[in-house]
């Protein structure tokens, strides 16, 4: 295990210095002892050009769908991972696998919200993507589909336009508790990426 630094330390780094040392720390470390400004910092450096180039024209807001990404990937560093072949899926958003759409998957086991309670599910198809990139542009694909198409026109806020996406069943999660999983790193991802709606 890396020494470990304290968020000061990490705050004088460069990005690509902050990154190069976090990819280097396993999850436990990462998980328990990375704050969370870092830990989106980490994910919006890593990350953020991708976002940032896939946003535009879609009428979402940046920091709720990278809050979203945070959530769903685990800072990127959780991303659906083949059980047999340990091959990453670059699935930052849980698509699941549809032979018409999607070219390959990754078998794994997740944990989903069915009648009010965590359950495990095994063997799950997540569609897999040749690189980040493409992960990040088919989460957007996806929330450009017509069933999103009131809370991408619709929502006054980030916060709300989550809660919009999990109504129209984008998670099986209740609206509200969804959004408040990731109601702080929208507020951290908005400070480092002051944009609001990109139509």
């Amino acid at each position: 295990m890396a020494s470990l630094k304290s968020k000061s330390d990490y705050d004088r780094m460069t990005n690509e210095e902050l990154v190069a040392y976090l990819d280097k720390l396993d999850k436990p470390t990462f998980n328990n002892y990375v704050d969370a400004d870092t830990k989106v910092r980490y994910f919006v450096d890593k990350y953020g050009v991708a976002f940032i180039n896939a946003v535009k024209g879609t009428n979402l807001f940046l920091s709720g769908i990278i809050a979203q990404s945070i959530f769903e990937s685990g800072y990127g560093r959780n991303l659906p991972t083949d059980k047999k072949t340990g091959i990453i899926s670059n699935n930052f958003a849980g698509i699941k696998y549809n032979p018409d759409v999607h070219e390959g998957f990754v078998t794994a086991d997740t944990t989903e919200v069915v009648k009010g309670r965590k359950t495990l599910i095994t063997n799950v198809k997540f569609a897999k993507f040749t690189d980040p990139t493409e992960g990040i542009k088919q989460h957007f694909k996806v929330l450009m589909s017509d069933r999103y198409k009131n809370a991408r026109l619709n929502a006054k806020s980030p916060e709300e336009q989550i809660k919009m996406l999990v109504e129209a069943g984008y998670s099986t999660m209740k609206p509200s508790e969804y959004v408040a999983l990731m109601k702080g790193n929208i507020a951290r991802v908005r400070k480092l990426l002051p944009f609001g709606r990109v139509a």
